[in-house]
Order: structure tokens, then sequence, then C-alpha cells
């Protein structure tokens, strides 16, 4: 239903909540941002191994060479984010360093704060006016999607209160389920951030 090219797939909520009548935070089930995206956030952990920019595959050694190189790389300090340049119009990409694989957990709520602040501060640098981010650091053992809601709603709510050039931010759920298990988190959290 108005689907257009490259947007196959793509189902919106009709659930959105409003910060301030400043930013809007709506639900979008897919694999791929919505067409107004000016910038994605996606989850990564301390060596980069994660999605879509992994380093391993490109080396096309043996696992225990790729192991070796890892170990020789820096670890970036989780609650980072890491800004890359998008291609040929695409999206911004933030990387939101907040998992480490040698840590358990392996995503902890602090470190994910810190990672949804400095996006949100990225996206107001760059005065970008839309946002997709994937839920960070609720894979792999990591934070509860409940926890994830709240540090989500309290970043928008503090985005909004001090002003940011962002009016809408996307949040990118993989499945119809997760959508619905993130409507029902958000509206519970969003009655007691926000007071009418």
């Amino acid at each position: 239903s108005g689907s257009g090219p490259g947007r196959l797939g793509l189902t919106r909520s009709r659930y959105t909540l409003s910060f301030r009548g400043r930013l809007e935070l709506d639900l979008v089930v897919g694999d791929t941002p919505p067409a107004d995206s000016q910038a994605v956030v996606v989850p990564q952990d301390v060596y980069l191994i994660l999605g879509e920019v992994s380093t391993i595959e490109e080396t096309r050694e043996p696992l225990v060479g790729a192991w070796a190189t890892l170990g020789r790389l820096k670890p970036k300090p989780r609650g980072s984010v890491l800004v890359s340049p998008g291609s040929g119009g695409a999206p911004v990409l933030l990387q939101a360093i907040v998992y480490d694989f040698e840590d358990t957990p392996h995503a902890r709520s602090v470190h994910v704060f810190e990672a949804l602040l400095t996006a949100f501060e990225e996206a107001r640098r760059l005065k970008l006016a839309s946002l997709t981010l994937h839920p960070l650091g609720t894979a792999h053992q990591g934070v509860p999607a409940e926890e994830f809601a709240r540090l989500l709603l309290q970043v928008c709510f503090s985005a909004a209160e001090l002003g940011t050039s962002l009016k809408r931010v996307h949040l990118l759920l993989p499945s119809p389920e997760d959508l619905l298990r993130y409507e029902a988190l958000l509206a519970n959290q969003g009655r007691r951030v926000e007071p009418s």
C-alpha cells in the first residue's frame, strides 16, 4: 500500500509519540530505513565486527587469522559513536559502540545511554531533521527491550527540551512481533516520561 521502489515490506505503526510538539518518535518494521532518513544508527561492538561494515568477511582469512587480527586492533570505547558519511545520497551511518563480547553482559545500559546521547548530539551537529535507529544493545544477551525503550524515551524527551534539529526519529524493527512489543513498551514508558 503506497510502497515505492525499494520500500517493499516497510510497515509503519500507527503509534507515534510526540515530545513537546518538537520531536516525533515512530516505529517502522523493515530491513531498510524510511526514505526520509538522513542518518541511521546501528549497534556495533568494540572491534567493529557486527553488521554491514564487517572487517572479518573482507579479510578472507581463516577464522583463527581473523581473531588474531582482531587481537591487534585497539578496541573502541563503549558508548562512543563512529560517524561515516553516506555516499551517493545514502544516509550518514552512525555506529553505536554498545557491545563487548569479552564482557558479561555483552551490553550495559550506561553504554547504550551514552551512545544514544552521542548519536542525538551528532544529529544536532550535522543539523539533521530525521534519524533512524535500530534497537541498541538488546541482542546478544544485552539490555532488556524495556530498558532500551526507557533510555530512548529519556533521550528523545531531553533532546526536545534542550533543542534539537531532529523532527522525527524512526525506530526500525525487524518483525511485526517486535513492533507490537515496542508499541506496548513505549505506551507504558511514555506515560511515565512525559506528564500531560
